[in-house]
């Protein structure tokens, strides 16, 4: 089953689904889509100092009656290990 058309994402979250029409091994087992605040990506384009750019994924396992099990997605800025002299970095 498709995702729900009716349900709008937050901006920068999204959702996985199974694909079910997945025919060959070649295709996904999860399809979905993420909506991305233009604000988020333009921010991240300005902080970025190589050609690509690196974001922070989280996935939360979910279920619902309408389409079943699912991941839950939210993007964010890339991950910084706090240093030892300021864990409050």
């Amino acid at each position: 089953m498709a995702y729900d058309e009716a349900y709008v994402a937050k901006p920068n979250t999204g959702s996985l689904f199974k694909n079910s029409f997945k025919k060959t091994e070649t295709q996904p087992d999860l399809r979905g889509e993420v909506v991305l605040d233009k604000t988020f990506l333009l921010d991240l384009i300005d902080k970025s100092k190589d050609p690509t750019i690196k974001v922070s994924i989280s996935a939360w396992s979910k279920e619902s009656e309408k389409v079943g099990k699912y991941l839950s997605l939210s993007i964010g800025q890339p991950y910084v290990k706090k240093t030892e002299s300021n864990p409050w970095e």
